[in-house]
C-alpha cells in the first residue's frame, strides 16, 4: 500500500504513513488489496409446509349430477314420461292404459299397449254402459286384416280373448313390444245401444 499524500510505501500493518503521518485508512493484505469486511451471515429461509387439505367427498358431486339429469329429463319429456322411464329402468310396475273409451255399435277400436320390458300384463275392462263386447289382444301387423273386416284371419293371443262380455279380467305374461287391445261391438238390432262406454285399465308387472 502507498500513501496517497507523499507516495511512500507503507510497510507491515502500519495505520499511518512513516513519513508524513497521514492515516492510511485500510489494512494492507498480502495481495496488495484492501481486505473487505466479512459479510454478515444470511439466515436460511424457513420453509413452512402447508397442511394437507381434507379430501373432498365425491358423494355430493354425484348427487348433484343425478339431480341435474333428472331435472333435464323432466323438462324434456314431462312428469308422466319421467315416471315411465324410471319404472322401465328399475322394472317397476307400469300403467299401460287407464281411461274410459267409447265404442259405437257395429264398430271396433284398437287400444295401443306398449310394453317397455317383458312381464305380466293384467287387463281389467268393464262396460259402464252399452252393449256386451268382444275383446282380444293382437299385434300391430294385424291392423290391415282388421280394417279389411277379415276377422276370422286375425291372429290373436287366446289367453286374452272373450266374446259378448261386460266384465273382462285377464292376466298373462307377454314379451316386450307393441300390442293392440281390440274391443269390438258386434251387436245389431233395435234393442242394442248406439254406443258403449268402457273403463279400461292395463298394467305391466315384472
Amino acid at each position: 500500500m502507498f500513501c496517497t499524500q507523499c507516495g511512500i510505501e507503507a510497510t507491515g500493518d502500519s495505520h499511518f504513513c512513516r513519513k508524513c503521518g497521514k492515516g492510511l485508512g485500510a489494512v494492507s493484505t498480502g495481495s496488495g488489496t484492501a481486505a473487505a469486511p466479512a459479510p454478515a451471515p444470511v439466515a436460511a429461509p424457513v420453509v413452512v409446509a402447508a397442511a394437507p387439505s381434507p379430501r373432498k367427498s365425491k358423494v355430493p358431486t354425484l348427487l348433484t349430477i343425478l339431480t341435474v339429469l333428472v331435472f333435464l329429463i323432466w323438462r324434456a319429456v314431462g312428469t308422466d314420461n319421467v315416471r315411465t322411464v324410471v319404472s322401465t329402468a328399475a322394472h317397476l310396475p307400469v300403467t299401460l292404459d287407464d281411461q274410459v273409451e267409447n265404442v259405437r255399435a257395429a264398430s271396433w277400436k284398437a287400444i295401443a299397449l306398449n310394453l317397455p320390458y317383458s312381464g305380466t300384463v293384467s287387463i281389467n275392462l268393464t262396460v259402464v254402459s252399452g252393449n256386451p263386447l268382444d275383446v282380444f289382444l293382437t299385434t300391430p301387423d294385424q291392423a290391415d286384416t282388421m280394417k279389411a273386416g277379415q276377422w276370422q284371419d286375425v291372429k290373436v293371443f287366446s289367453g286374452f280373448s272373450a266374446t259378448k262380455t261386460k266384465t273382462y279380467r285377464r292376466s298373462q305374461p307377454l314379451a316386450q313390444g307393441s300390442y293392440y287391445l281390440v274391443v269390438r261391438d258386434t251387436s245389431l238390432g233395435i234393442l242394442s245401444a248406439s254406443a258403449s262406454d268402457i273403463s279400461v285399465k292395463a298394467e305391466l308387472n315384472p
